[in-house]
């Protein structure tokens, strides 16, 4: 019995409640789970009574490939590492550490992670798979210029990876290069059926004063997608940032039906009708908004606004100090201060 055989077997062994265990720590803590620890002592038995050498390789790959699909991370890591002191293939021992750097990242553990890789990658320095993998824990890692240079490196191995692309739009969109993410998220085929990039698109078209372009895009998405209440809503934003209000109601009012438990759609919707003095209406859905999130600074400073608008300036004090005690940026605190200094000059109350 060769050595990562006798590591294998020290690891494990299995109670008859199904619960099995380590030397030192539960590797499956689910009771209940019976059935996997019986395929854990069924596949240890196989190898034990494997007949060569290449087929426990075989076997020890299967069971460190069965522990990692079914979460059990410490005990596949284990396998691998012993896997890794045998005398196995350049191509093995590349998979060996790409699975590694599989179970670092789904930890979040992407120091080691990134290691792991970085060590299959000195066995195969041209595989795009492994690219897109260590670029993503890069990009993850807020490493931004090495996902970068390893994202361009993987268009070099294939120009046409739409994923490779696809990361670069979002590394470009997180540091607020909205031109050239939108070079390349344009890139990407079919990216109409993609709501996530969709989204990002018409965000970089909002921040580049293309609204036009942004509105097409949403509602072209919507067109092929049918009722999308977040995509719904990004349209609303784009019409009121034309003044078109009427069409931003419609697509607010069209979000709300999709989805009817986000308070922020409520609050565009209420700014909307303030803008129009409709004051009634946007306390309406001021209201619906508070309902859904009391904490929302931004309510406050609106009904302020209403109350103002009223001639109830002992109320409209009320929001406005109401909102400098909730806000959370500096912005709305100021903003509110300002509000608070504006009604103290201002008499009557009631």
């Amino acid at each position: 019995m060769n050595k990562a055989v006798v590591l294998l077997l020290s690891f494990f062994m299995v109670l008859s409640a199904g619960v099995l265990f380590a030397a030192d720590e539960v590797i499956i803590t689910d009771s209940d789970d019976v059935k996997l620890s019986s395929d854990v002592y069924e596949m240890s038995l196989k190898i034990d009574n494997a007949k060569n050498k290449k087929e426990e390789i075989a076997l020890l790959e299967e069971f460190a490939q069965m522990l990692h699909k079914s979460g059990q991370y410490a005990a596949a890591e284990n396998l691998y590492k012993a896997l890794l002191e045998e005398k196995v293939s350049k191509k093995k021992r590349f998979q060996y550490n790409v699975s590694l750097g599989d179970i670092y990242a789904l930890q979040k553990n992407y120091t080691l992670s990134l290691d792991s890789y970085r060590k299959a990658e000195a066995l195969y320095k041209k595989n795009l798979d492994l690219k897109l993998k260590t670029g993503d824990i890069l990009y993850k890692s807020n490493l931004y210029n090495l996902a970068e240079q390893n994202f361009l490196e993987a268009l070099n191995i294939d120009k046409d990876s739409d994923y490779a692309k696809r990361r670069l739009g979002d590394i470009y969109f997180s540091q607020l290069r909205y031109s050239k993410a939108l070079e390349y998220y344009g890139s990407v085929k079919n990216v109409s059926i993609d709501k996530e990039l969709v989204v990002n698109m018409a965000l970089c078209y909002r921040s580049l004063d293309k609204t036009d372009e942004a509105i097409a895009l949403t509602g072209d998405y919507l067109l092929r997608h049918g009722n999308d209440d977040e995509v719904f809503f990004l349209s609303g934003l784009l019409y009121a940032d034309k003044r078109m209000y009427d069409s931003a109601e419609e697509q607010f009012s069209k979000s709300i039906a999709a989805n009817d438990k986000n308070y922020i759609v409520y609050v565009y919707l209420a700014a909307i009708y303030m803008e129009n003095d409709k004051v009634k209406k946007a306390k309406k859905y001021l209201d619906k908004a508070y309902s859904l999130n009391p904490s929302y600074s931004t309510i406050d400073l609106m009904y302020s606004e209403i109350a103002y608008k009223m001639g109830r300036i002992y109320e409209a004090r009320r929001y406005a100090h109401n909102a400098s005690l909730k806000a959370k940026t500096p912005f709305v605190k100021e903003y509110a201060q300002k509000m608070i200094d504006f009604l103290n000059n201002k008499k009557g109350a009631f």
